[in-house]
């Protein structure tokens, strides 16, 4: 939400102070449409925008807000016994009845055990244990926290059934239109482009805010630029697959319900403790280890009925605990044998690049440098919202002053 073109003039007493514009762009096209274009689609979209960027923010660092709001959660007694692992872990949730979607092993951030339930499961809560003694910590629902809450909405606006999460994707490409025309209008018309990057002016007020605004903005272009178009990708990929060359996944069979209507939903259920089923949790983590030397395992799901086979999500040693997997197997749920493998090894190029825009958009995938630019670039949208819109009201009142100034004087306003 730049300023308008406005050439100081005796005329215009309310407006002297401000830099004199051409109002044109050099080759003669014309900036004020797009300067029309970004205030008010800037006021009509800049607090949904502000709500998206400052939720964005708090989820770059989500598991760390959630490992401080719930410490009793996340709090190991001692150093991890290594004898508790996988395995042990999956015998402790079935002897309590709990339905296991996935259990997932200490790191740095979370240093606990958490088994969360199957997706979709509803009256299941995440259960957290102890690494050093096996013991239940304590159960929650991530879906109703604050993080939950927060990604709610971020993801969706709260309005999942109401095509939330479509209208997220169409801001990503406003975000994307904010950010060329911001550019434009930024960009110097007669040089001094390094001033231009610092240049901020303190009186008055209307011009501190139009400085913060664009140089804020022209700092965090190509971040927020980055930011939005991997939420477009996350949201859309059927828009960028066939770009790039990538063949759409094949729909999930589905089983025909009562009289042949839609899907048979069946509640998840798992397989009775101690039922001989092949390898255990930990066998199979060590196997895919060995498949893939130089990973780390990040979680691992169970078999959940007799015949479905095991998953098992990785990420290279060394990767921000963020990125809960960026490489998942299937293996054989009696002789561990691996039956499918989706990863870098496997997408391809353009696939990985794909597949990778989930991690990219919250800046895990560049470790802790990329997360803190991500989270500073999310606290920038509230301020282009607040320094467009105070700018917008300074003016409109130095334009009602003139209009006062002009009518007591007598001359025409």
């Amino acid at each position: 939400m730049s300023s308008p073109a406005h050439a100081p003039s005796p005329e215009n007493p309310a407006m002297a102070h401000l830099p004199a514009r051409t109002g044109r762009r050099p080759g003669g096209s014309p900036s004020r449409p797009l300067l029309l274009l970004h205030r008010w689609a800037g006021l009509l979209l800049g607090l949904v925008l502000a709500v998206i960027g400052a939720t964005g923010s708090i989820l770059s660092f989500q598991r760390e807000i959630g490992a401080a709001l719930n410490p009793a959660l996340f709090h190991a007694s001692g150093p991890a016994d290594p004898a508790i692992g996988f395995a042990a872990i999956r015998r402790l949730a079935e002897a309590r009845g709990q339905a296991i979607g996935s259990i997932r092993p200490p790191d740095t951030v979370w240093p606990v055990w958490v088994v969360s339930p199957p997706r979709g499961a509803r009256g299941t809560l995440t259960a957290h244990y102890d690494p050093t003694t096996g013991t239940l910590l304590g159960e929650r629902d991530p879906r109703r926290s604050v993080i939950g809450v927060t990604r709610e909405l971020h993801d969706t606006l709260l309005l999942r059934d109401h095509g939330g999460r479509q209208a997220v994707g169409w801001l990503g490409v406003a975000t994307l239109l904010f950010c060329a025309t911001g550019i434009w209008l930024w960009w110097p018309r007669t040089g001094g482009l390094g001033r231009a990057l610092v240049t901020l002016r303190r009186r008055p007020a209307l011009l501190l805010h139009l400085d913060l605004h664009r140089v804020v903005g022209i700092w965090m272009a190509a971040v927020l630029a980055v930011v939005a178009f991997s939420g477009i990708a996350i949201i859309f990929p059927g828009w960028f697959r066939p770009l790039l060359g990538i063949e759409a996944p094949a729909p999930a069979p589905q089983r025909p319900g009562p009289a042949g209507r839609g899907e048979a939903r069946e509640a998840p259920r798992q397989d009775r403790p101690g039922a001989p089923v092949g390898p255990d949790a930990d066998v199979i983590a060590a196997m895919v280890l060995t498949h893939l030397p130089g990973q780390e395992v990040t979680g691992v799901t169970p078999p959940a009925r007799p015949g479905q086979p095991w998953s098992v999500t990785l990420r290279p040693l060394g990767t921000d605990p963020e990125i809960r997997g960026r490489t998942m197997l299937s293996l054989d749920a009696t002789s561990g044998a691996v039956l499918q493998e989706r990863g870098p090894r496997t997408r391809g190029a353009a696939g990985e690049a794909l597949a990778q825009q989930r991690w990219l958009h919250g800046g895990a995938l560049l470790g802790m440098p990329g997360r803190v630019v991500v989270f500073l670039s999310g606290l920038a949208m509230p301020l282009f919202f607040v320094t467009g819109l105070a700018a917008w009201l300074l003016r409109r009142r130095n334009r009602r002053r003139l209009r006062a100034a002009a009518f007591l004087s007598g001359s025409p306003a």
